[in-house]
């Protein structure tokens, strides 16, 4: 059965958080994310504070990236909050977004995010050998000044990117593409996943595929479509290589860049085609929504779904409890 979880931006009040947190976990959902993107309010300081407020719900972030966070920092930060929370975190890594704002190269991500997560497993066994790849080396005394409570922290590759997907199935426990919604994207996602698990060695089933679209719900489904379309604008430059994938025309794309460049995201919205919508976000009342979970479910690999922001035009917690009270029960 599909696993169904929450993820949420770093644009809200601590205690919005708070409050948040335990209405997810009150309704009995599986994971609880903090998105780390950039310019929004880090994810690690929220998710040590939801540590001390919630018992049972997985917490982790998604996604960190190894370009302006050391692997080494970043196990430690794992590692603490797998204390704090007692066994219930796992650790989101990718090659990161928006890092063109302040100009930050990402070269050679999948070494990069390769060799982060053999870092961050040899410092969580407590492995003294010496590390030397081809972005990041260890000496022998780089090792965790404390015995973590786990040596095998799950780790999530975030990413939509084939060659990403081939190596995450050969080290990830889990996969996510974000704002994704395509039954052909997520088949092609899970090829490559796939078969990079295969050429480890692996068996495929010990790595989860993950979506994470762009979730509005609403008892108003109009109202849901107007809001899960004014926040698709802002995503769509940044989807590469799915819109092509899916068929959004060129035109299209240059079209509702160019209107959203301009602050008319009205017009942007509007210019957005159903193909292209149905593709990224979940939307609808709950009945739509688990019609289409349902779908997703029956004709791809996806084992987990994370609803992702903006969660519905009357906020989140408005949205999480339709989602907890009406979608969530109906998979359990």
């Amino acid at each position: 059965m599909v696993q169904l979880s929450v993820g949420i931006s770093g644009g809200k009040s601590l205690c919005e958080y708070i409050d948040l947190a335990k209405q997810v976990e009150d309704y009995g959902f599986h994971t609880l994310s903090i998105f780390d993107d950039l310019m929004f309010k880090p994810a690690w300081p929220i998710l040590f504070t939801l540590a001390q407020h919630t018992s049972r719900i997985r917490l982790g972030p998604s996604i960190c990236n190894p370009y302006l966070i050391h692997p080494a920092v970043l196990a430690g930060h794992a590692a603490l909050l797998d204390e704090a929370t007692g066994g219930r975190s796992y650790m989101g890594i990718g090659r990161g977004a928006f890092l063109d704002f302040i100009e930050v190269d990402t070269p050679k991500p999948i070494t990069t995010v390769r060799e982060a997560i053999d870092m961050m497993r040899r410092l969580w066994q407590g492995d003294r050998t010496p590390y030397q790849g081809r972005v990041f080396q260890a000496a022998e005394g780089a090792y965790l000044q404390w015995q973590p409570q786990r040596s095998d922290i799950p780790i999530m590759v975030g990413t939509w990117g084939t060659k990403m997907c081939q190596m995450a199935g050969a080290v990830a426990d889990e996969v996510k593409a974000g704002s994704s919604w395509s039954v052909s994207y997520s088949r092609y996602m899970w090829e490559n996943i796939e078969a990079g698990a295969k050429e480890a060695g692996r068996d495929p089933s010990e790595v989860q595929l993950v979506l994470g679209p762009l979730t509005s719900i609403s008892a108003d489904r109009d109202a849901a479509e107007r809001y899960a379309r004014r926040t698709l604008v802002f995503y769509l430059p940044y989807l590469d290589p799915m819109p092509a994938f899916v068929g959004v025309e060129p035109d299209e794309l240059h079209q509702v860049k160019a209107a959203t460049a301009a602050g008319d995201i009205d017009k942007a919205a509007a210019l957005l085609s159903k193909n292209t919508l149905d593709n990224f976000a979940l939307y609808g009342n709950a009945h739509d929504c688990i019609a289409q979970i349902e779908r997703m479910v029956d004709e791809t690999m996806v084992r987990r779904i994370e609803f992702g922001m903006p969660h519905g035009p009357e906020g989140s917690g408005a949205a999480i409890r339709i989602l907890g009270e009406k979608v969530l029960p109906h998979f359990v």
